[in-house]
């Protein structure tokens, strides 16, 4: 794909810096060591002719062979000195240029002497071959188990920060890295859309947010745990939420536009009774190698494609819905939950929207 995209635009290399694309265009390899940093330690180039480099210090040579094995992938594997990473750049840019006297380069970040083709390379991961979605599915499948074993163990009087860290360790057991991980009890849930955790302690209900990834791919899901009988007022507006959730997912088909999908999302928040409520907090969108390839919005242009993630995470004060799906045209494959997985306790409800289907949507564990 890269080499014809190359090809395609006259440009003689591509220079991939950042840690979505190194994991995107070496199948799922990892070249961070800060999960911090948006570059990584190692760089990957592709030339026009089908050559491929991979680009490191030398202190990361022998992990990257024997651990990422980019060398059994057909990567080139090329260490420079450490002490001479101030000369980086000039080494990609000489691997990714051509023999013509104004040579083209890309790169997916600002560097110097390089089109930026950040958006053109976010654009090429967003249809999931089938080796990615296998992988997926079981970075999906991890995340869910992660989540929903944490909150089978949280207990009142517990602080969120306890939450957040029983959750990391679920995701670092199954090979799981959790960038995001908020936790919100009772008052937090209804006065903040993104509660990172506090000391503040449980009482009644609790809600837990996960984002985590798994070679380059990230599951987004939201759970809500309450201890003793659901409050009608809380359970009124979750079904509420189910239904504008199934109303985004069901909507997410390839060909459809972005902004038509949020419209009609935008209707079901107005039918039941919150037209508003989507302007307190972003309603999510497409996902893969980024939390959100992009967030829709009112009058976003975006096309779904075939085989592409999308992580939709409608709210009304007090309550949230969110999963990550994988859709296609394929019979039988429209539309999948990857978050959900066949063993799973956590109960659900099933949603049906008319003229779309049905779908089952996480509902409120009651403890």
């Amino acid at each position: 794909m890269i080499t014809g995209l190359l090809q395609k635009n006259k440009v003689d290399g591509l220079i991939l810096n950042t840690q979505a694309n190194f994991a995107w265009a070496s199948g799922g390899a990892n070249n961070w060591v800060s999960i911090a940093d948006a570059n990584g330690v190692a760089s990957l180039v592709f030339k026009a002719d089908g050559a491929a480099y991979a680009v490191l210090d030398n202190l990361e040579g022998p992990r990257f062979e024997s651990e990422e094995k980019l060398g059994r992938l057909g990567f080139e594997l090329i260490e420079a000195p450490w002490w001479e990473s101030d000369k980086r750049g000039r080494l990609l840019f000489d691997l990714a240029r051509g023999h013509g006297k104004l040579p083209q380069v890309a790169s997916d970040n600002t560097m110097e002497g390089t089109l930026n083709w950040a958006g053109e390379v976010a654009h090429a991961r967003w249809s999931l071959i089938a080796d990615e979605r296998d992988r997926y599915h079981q970075v999906c499948r991890a995340a869910a188990e992660a989540l929903e074993s944490t909150c089978l163990e949280i207990t009142p009087g517990m602080s969120e920060w306890e939450v957040a860290g029983y959750l990391s360790q679920a995701c670092y057991a199954r090979g799981l890295v959790p960038f995001v991980t908020l936790v919100a009890a009772d008052d937090r849930i209804f006065n903040y859309r993104h509660p990172i955790p506090t000391f503040n302690t449980i009482d009644n209900y609790v809600m837990v947010v996960l984002c985590a990834k798994g070679g380059g791919l990230i599951a987004n899901c939201t759970r809500l745990v309450h201890f003793g009988p659901v409050t009608p007022d809380i359970l009124e507006k979750q079904r509420h939420v189910q239904t504008i959730d199934a109303t985004f997912n069901l909507n997410t088909k390839p060909g459809a536009v972005a902004g038509e999908i949020f419209a009609k999302a935008q209707q079901a928040y107005a039918y039941a009774g919150y037209p508003n409520e989507w302007q307190l907090h972003h309603q999510g969108g497409a996902t893969g190698y980024a939390g959100r390839e992009y967030r829709a919005g009112p009058g976003s242009t975006d096309v779904v494609v075939e085989w592409q993630a999308f992580a939709w995470n409608p709210s009304i004060t007090g309550t949230k819905s969110e999963d990550t799906i994988l859709v296609s045209s394929e019979p039988g494959h429209e539309l999948e939950i990857l978050t959900r997985y066949p063993e799973s306790t956590w109960p659900t409800v099933t949603v049906s929207i008319e003229g779309l289907g049905s779908m089952e949507r996480p509902d409120i564990l009651e403890r």
